[in-house]
Order: structure tokens, then C-alpha cells, then sequence
């Protein structure tokens, strides 16, 4: 649940975005000192110092399944901000594949095509435990490949055999797609190829959820639906020992391909280290964004139907109290609008459509204070990401400063 009391280290000598009929005007604290915090401009040497006591972490959401994280960070610059957001949908590293062998392709995707569908299927496996490729030419270890084998077929069928079970009109089903019996033609026709992975196939078997079944509809042809679980995991080296688990994609109902009666598809994919900066496969994240924090303020005591119309134009922001047997008696009113959380208000400024409320009620935003959302695809946990991007941020900061000390170095010896 979102925390409904904001930071009280929050900087006050921060500018505020006043939120208006037109959009938002920025309001200067006109503090001298704040000139002092956003630069070192008295060439004391402070600057790093001021900002490491003036930032603050904090939580505020985590799902459950690891995958959605909300945090806030207050103290610091918009640059710093939008450096974190931009590290963590392009530079935080993640498994995709990369290289996919085609030995044979008869359906009517082509391989191009095909090799793009598969590498845009997230992996989940963490990417510290394998190594970046040196270079192109650099040779496929254990340490730096993922391998996995596809080999499906759809088989010709005789159109006047009876119809079997498994090749009856299947029903969706909201978990898998489709519900019903497995189908009988699956990665199963390859399980005797001394190629396949045994364990592969044993922790998909294990995992519960049964491959989708082929569909047959009514007046029309006989398809087979590929997806991501026909993916057999290929371990290499000492692989099956390091994941116990098995390495598979994060969702097994992903729609690769379909296939008619006598087409098949055989190919071996290559996974290895990569960021979105090379290409979107490798992003960690669905989404990556931060909002400034609003601050709420109500400027005069908003009473009865004017309170009930407030709540209902910003739900979540207000809540509506009673008055005191004081406040009753001087105001005549029996109840009243109360700020109780503003993280919920999203700027909408739905208020200022009435008059009255426009004079009584205040949005700012605090310009050092950010909440960042980061919704993950499966590849790493949320949290994870927000940590490995705070790394990468780190190491870019110590590249510059020992580029700088190598250039004075230079400088001087010139």
C-alpha cells in the first residue's frame, strides 16, 4: 500500500511547480544557500557532501511477485532522477537471445522474422551469473551462452480418420489460452533425440502447466499453436549443476508461430549478456518512470457539499471528517475536507473547476522529490533492477572522476 506520509527529510529550501488552470509554474525558494546546494559555485569542495546528507531513500510499494516496485528518493537533482530512469530501461544487463541457428523453417514465418519473435521473449535467469562476450569473434562458453532447442511439427492428418480427443474443438481458458487435453503432437515427437534436454523436459513436466493443446475449429484447417513453453533448455558445461531450477522463459503461453498439417520448425537459439542500449530485447523493464511528489494544501476550511464535491473530483486525496462540537457551533457546518494522502493526487486539477475550491485548495510539486514506478517483465525482480542500475550509476560516476585525475595528471606533466 502506498504510504500516505511523505519524507520528512524532504528538502524545504527546494523550488515548487505550482499547479495552475494552464499547467505548472516553477516557484523559487529565493534562498541564497540553494544556489550553494545545486552548485559549488563558493568553491568549498561541499557540494558532494551537502548532497549525500541530503538524500533520502524510501519504499512505498512491493508486489508480491517482485515484479512491480514504487520507491521515492528525495535531495537530489533532476538529472540524477532521470540518469536512474534511463539506466534502468537501457543499461541494466539481461539475458535475451541473441543467435538463432535455423535448420529448418517449412511454415510461413519467416526466419527473419521467427528469430525476432524469439529473441523478444524475456529469459528469466539473472545476468550476474554469466559473462559478457568479449568481442564478436569471441568463442561460446558455458559462462557466457544460454542454449535452447525448438522442434516442433504439425503432422499431415487423414481428413476422413475420426476425430480423437485431442483433436477436438478446444475451449479458451484464461491461464494457458486453451483448456483441454494435451496435445498429442508437441516436442513429444522429438523426445527420443539424444539432443533434447532430459532435464529440460523433466522441469517443464514438473512445473504444472501443460503445454497449449493444437487448435481445430470448425470449417477450418488443422493448426498448431508454438509457444514459448516448446523452448527446450539445452544446459551446457557444468549449467545443469549452477541452475537446479532450470533456466526457461519467464512466460510459458507466448504465441511463437503457427503451424499447418506438414510444416515444422527446427532451430537452436543462443541467449547471452546484452543491455537496451544494443537492442528493446534486453530491457529489464515494461515500464520506468518517476513523478515529482505533490504536495496538497487546503487554504481555507472546506465545509459539507463543497467538502463531498472536493472528495469526489480528487477520490483518495481528501477524506471528509466530522467538526467539532466547537467548530459546529461557530460555523454552523457539520463536516469538513481533510488532505490525508497526497501521493494518490495525480495533477488532474479537477477542482479548479469550481470556483470555490480553486481559492480554497493548493497543489504544488516538489522539484527535489521523486517517486519512481519500475514495473519489471520478469527477467530480474523490480527491486533487483533499481539496485543494479544504482551500480551501473555508481561506476559511470568513478569512470568520470578517474578520467578527470588522468587528465590533470596529463595536464600537469605537460
Amino acid at each position: 500500500k502506498m504510504q500516505e506520509t511523505p519524507l520528512s527529510h524532504s528538502s524545504k529550501k527546494a523550488g515548487l511547480y505550482l499547479a495552475t488552470e494552464h499547467g505548472l509554474e516553477y516557484k523559487h525558494s529565493f534562498q541564497s544557500s540553494d544556489v550553494e546546494d545545486a552548485i559549488d559555485s563558493n568553491g568549498d569542495g561541499c557540494y558532494l557532501s551537502r548532497l549525500s546528507s541530503n538524500v533520502h531513500f524510501r519504499m512505498l510499494e512491493h508486489s508480491e511477485d517482485g515484479n512491480t516496485l514504487v520507491f521515492e528518493i528525495s535531495g537530489i537533482d533532476v538529472s540524477l532522477a532521470n540518469a536512474l530512469r534511463r539506466i534502468m530501461i537501457s543499461e541494466v544487463p539481461t539475458i535475451a537471445v541473441e543467435h538463432v541457428y535455423m535448420w529448418n523453417n517449412s511454415g510461413i514465418i519467416h526466419d527473419e522474422v521467427l528469430a525476432q519473435r524469439i529473441g523478444m521473449i524475456p529469459i528469466g535467469v539473472h545476468p550476474r551469473y554469466f559473462e559478457p562476450f568479449e568481442d564478436e569473434d569471441a568463442e561460446a562458453t558455458d559462462r557466457n551462452t544460454v542454449v535452447f532447442s525448438l522442434r516442433v511439427e504439425c503432422p499431415k492428418r487423414d481428413p476422413d480418420a475420426p476425430q480423437t480427443q485431442s483433436s477436438a474443438p478446444q475451449k479458451h481458458s484464461p491461464e494457458m489460452g486453451h483448456s483441454g487435453p494435451s496435445d498429442s503432437v508437441t516436442n513429444d515427437n522429438f523426445v527420443d533425440d539424444a539432443s533434447t534436454s532430459a532435464a529440460s523436459r523433466r522441469l517443464r513436466a514438473d512445473s504444472g502447466r501443460p503445454p497449449p493443446p493444437s487448435v481445430e475449429t470448425a470449417g477450418r484447417p488443422y493448426t498448431k499453436h508454438v509457444y514459448s513453453s516448446d523452448l527446450i533448455w539445452m544446459p551446457q558445461g557444468d549449467q545443469e549443476g549452477r541452475f537446479p531450477e532450470g533456466i526457461r522463459p519467464v512466460h510459458e503461453d507466448i504465441l511463437i508461430a503457427k503451424l499447418r498439417p506438414g510444416q515444422a520448425i527446427e532451430l537452436e537459439a543462443h541467449g547471452r549478456l546484452g543491455d537496451g542500449r544494443d537492442h528493446a530485447k534486453y530491457s529489464p523493464v515494461a515500464t520506468a518512470s518517476y513523478r515529482l511528489l505533490p504536495v496538497v494544501e487546503i487554504l481555507e476550511d472546506i465545509y459539507d457539499d463543497l467538502a463531498d464535491e472536493l472528495d469526489h473530483l480528487e477520490p483518495g486525496v481528501f477524506d471528509i471528517v466530522s467538526c467539532s462540537e466547537e467548530e459546529r457551533t461557530r460555523t454552523g457546518h457539520l463536516r469538513k475536507a481533510k488532505v490525508v494522502n497526497s501521493y494518490a493526487c495525480t495533477m488532474s486539477r479537477n477542482f479548479m473547476r469550481n470556483a470555490k475550491l480553486k481559492q480554497a485548495v493548493k497543489i504544488t510539486r516538489k522539484s527535489d522529490h521523486f517517486i519512481f514506478s519500475v514495473e519489471s517483465v520478469g527477467m530480474m525482480p523490480a527491486a533487483s533492477i533499481a539496485v543494479e542500475a544504482l551500480t551501473v550509476l555508481r561506476d559511470k560516476c568513478q569512470k568520470v572522476i578517474r578520467l578527470a585525475n588522468e587528465s590533470l595528471e596529463g595536464a600537469d606533466l605537460g
